[in-house]
């Protein structure tokens, strides 16, 4: 049966090709035409065109069906060319996602990143899968992974079927001796098939077009022998304590995290490795603790000073703009207003426990909800030792160094711990508590994003608005909408400008109306405005806008106050303006605009690009820039 489907294939090959042949002499030019002539086309030539297709016939037989597909490409020359259009399209679509995430890359390269996959998710074979690939492609562009992957509820189910009871007590687990066994195992068997996910290779295909090198694999680029170039790596990198006795539950096997060995963590990073680590800690007397992997991922962002910390949760722990889940999540939730949120689910679900974080139990454990209250050393606590230090505000921002007592023996982590401060706050989600207490402990932004959206983690992290909700340090805190009180300092840091020419001179008058009619926004630092600008409607056009009197002061300068200020701006523009389009005029500051994405288009003076109704300073020389906010 065999051999009759192979002669059967080999004939229809047989004749499918010597009509391709015949046609394609028909389809050929005058001259490849005369030049074939030379040679009959007889007996020789059509044996020669059997052996040919017989060939191939054969080659396709040990394929599988690889002689239909072929077959297919040939006879259907429309599906082909139909396929090579939609091909170029879809190339295009790789060719613009590509060059908007290249700033994104750059931007992320050399940074640490710390991930968290909780209990819920790890359960999930596919989740796990997913989000495991994207932390694979994310330590191939340069970020520095450190992988937190916890295994709650496979433990509850490890429990059950061993006989033993799951008991928690204020989210924590009571851990005997059973359950520490499960917890073994379930941790166990997350960072085999973590390290097994990792280790996937490209296929060969890829590697040989694309490089050169040894067959096995092995090159001068450093991947492993299966091909595959990341290296997870773990250790005992957690310390943790026992949790002891609390309110009367004896939490038995249950671990409280107090450092993290980040020395020998950062020693793996700098080597290329991705960590893993899991939620089991380790004490002093040998012992193994089980522990939460929220806490191991807070202290290990904390205590690496990490540049993100990503939580991958489900969208119903997220935060909502509303009332109820049927909200949108926000994409962007400042430090204050997550604090806000928080304080206001407690104070709402806990009446009885004195009102709020400013009651009798909030005041104790989570009084840095308190808006004024400082985590990372860069202000003075009620109630707190007070903080010496030589640094400016500015430089103290974000280090921990400023506190008195820490050194290279106490961690960032543990001396926070020491303070009594609990990072969870009652009745609230623990993934917005987590987001909030990181950020106000000097982690720079951290992400909660869905894992059940394929390649959300890259949506996140390599598109401007994201897909998930990122809760970081208000950059645009103390930017607002100018006020009357606020006209003669905006008159101050222009002044300089005006004198050389970069911004076009005001009367008093002017400014004031301009103010009036909140075209100004200001930065604002410790009662003093330290920047400026204009979001003026640009001619008749309702989507364009003009970004006038762009000014920072001198003394604040290179402190990425510009920065701050135009994203303040063109989320101003975006979100509250509904403005599709930028437009500036300059004669001084174009390279400035051009490496933050503004376009140039050539002298303003009669320039067919500006709106309808635009005027323009005759002589003055301005350049026009438009950036486009939808793009």
């Amino acid at each position: 049966r065999f051999r009759l489907r192979a002669m059967s294939r080999v004939a229809g090959a047989t004749s499918r090709l010597s009509a391709s042949g015949a046609s394609h002499e028909r389809r050929a030019t005058p001259e490849r035409a005369s030049s074939r002539v030379r040679a009959p086309l007889g007996g020789a030539y059509r044996m020669r065109m059997r052996i040919l297709a017989r060939d191939v016939a054969m080659r396709a037989v040990f394929r599988g069906d690889g002689a239909l597909s072929s077959d297919r490409a040939q006879s259907n020359g429309v599906q082909v060319t139909s396929s090579s259009s939609s091909s170029s399209s879809s190339s295009n679509g790789f060719v613009e996602f590509f060059r908007q995430a290249s700033p994104y890359i750059a931007l992320h390269r050399g940074s640490t990143f710390v991930v968290l996959i909780p209990g819920d998710v790890s359960a999930s074979t596919a989740k796990m899968e997913s989000v495991v690939r994207d932390v694979s492609l994310l330590h191939d562009l340069g970020v520095r992974i450190v992988l937190v992957v916890g295994a709650s509820d496979q433990v509850s189910e490890l429990t059950k079927m061993r006989g033993g009871e799951v008991n928690f007590v204020d989210d924590y687990r009571v851990t005997d001796e059973a359950a520490m066994e499960a917890a073994m195992e379930a941790n166990g068997k997350n960072q085999v098939l973590v390290q097994a996910l990792l280790s996937r290779a490209p296929t060969i295909s890829i590697t040989r077009r694309h490089r050169d090198g040894d067959e096995d694999g092995a090159g001068e680029r450093g991947m492993a022998s299966n091909g595959a170039n990341v290296v997870a790596t773990s250790g005992n990198y957690i310390f943790a304590k026992r949790m002891g006795t609390v309110n009367g539950t004896d939490f038995q096997r249950t671990g409280e995290v107090t450092r993290v060995d980040a020395k020998g963590i950062k020693k793996k990073l700098s080597q290329g490795d991705i960590v893993l680590l899991s939620s089991l800690g380790f004490n002093a007397a040998g012992e193994v603790l089980n522990c939460q992997s929220f806490d191991v991922a807070l202290a290990t962002a904390i205590d690496l000073k990490a540049d993100k910390l990503i939580v991958m949760t489900d969208p119903s722990h997220m935060p909502y703009e509303g009332n109820d889940s049927a909200e949108r999540v926000p994409r962007y939730l400042p430090l204050r207003s997550a604090e806000a949120y928080l304080a206001k689910m407690y104070g709402t679900k806990d009446l009885n426990g004195g009102g709020g974080v400013n009651g009798a139990n909030g005041v104790a454990n989570w009084r840095w909800l308190q808006m004024e209250y400082s985590i990372d050393g860069s202000g003075t606590n009620k109630g707190d030792e007070q903080i010496v230090s030589a640094y400016s505000n500015d430089e103290r921002e974000h280090l921990f160094d400023s506190i008195r007592g820490v050194n290279e023996r106490i961690s960032r982590f543990e001396e926070l711990m020491e303070r009594g401060l609990s990072w969870r706050v009652p009745h609230c989600p623990q993934e917005l508590c987590l987001a909030a207490f990181a950020c106000k402990a000097g982690v720079r932004r951290t992400h909660l994003v869905d894992p059940t959206v394929s390649g959300s983690l890259l949506v996140e992290l390599y598109t401007r608005d994201g897909i998930g909700c990122m809760v970081a340090r208000d950059r645009y805190e103390g930017t607002r909408i100018a006020t009357m009180a606020d006209w003669e300092s905006i008159k101050r840091i222009l002044e300089p400008l005006v004198a050389n020419g970069a911004v076009i001179a005001r009367s008093d008058e002017q400014l004031i109306d301009e103010v009036c009619k909140n075209y100004f926004h200001v930065t604002e630092r410790d009662g003093k405005v330290i920047a400026c600008c204009a979001l003026k409607p640009c001619g008749n056009a309702p989507d364009a806008h003009e970004v006038a009197a762009f000014a920072v002061s001198p003394e604040y300068r290179r402190g990425g106050r510009g920065d701050a200020l135009l994203e303040y701006a063109e989320n101003y523009a975006c979100e509250t303006l509904a403005t599709s389009r930028l437009f500036l005029l300059t004669t001084r500051t174009a390279d400035w605009f051009v490496q933050r994405g503004f376009e140039n288009k050539g002298l303003a003076e009669n320039n067919p690009e500006l709106p309808p109704g635009k005027s323009v300073q005759s002589g003055r020389g301005s350049v026009l820039f438009v950036k486009y906010l939808d793009r």
